[in-house]
């Protein structure tokens, strides 16, 4: 069984625009490529709000949020990047 790729975005720096959850998340799936499942740990509240609306907004490209766990004060996401 093979792990899957993880991005912590709880380690983020919050106060840089460039290092948004958003574009995070794009950079990761564009290193780890497509075609697979990812975990994507966030914290509550701006992070979650961001990769929901992520993850709602890439839904057209096939974008999949499989599986959703509450760890406490953060929230992993096991997400399908086509």
């Amino acid at each position: 069984m093979t792990q899957e790729p993880e991005l912590d975005l709880t380690v983020a720096d919050t106060k840089c625009g460039s290092d948004s959850p958003s574009v995070r998340i794009m950079r990761f799936w564009v290193e780890v490529g497509g075609d697979k499942d990812v975990i994507i740990k966030a914290l509550k509240g701006v992070q979650v709000d961001q990769v929901e609306m992520w993850s709602i907004a890439m839904e057209e490209k096939g974008v999949k949020v499989l599986e959703k766990k509450d760890e406490g004060n953060v929230i992993a996401y096991k997400i399908h990047l086509p």
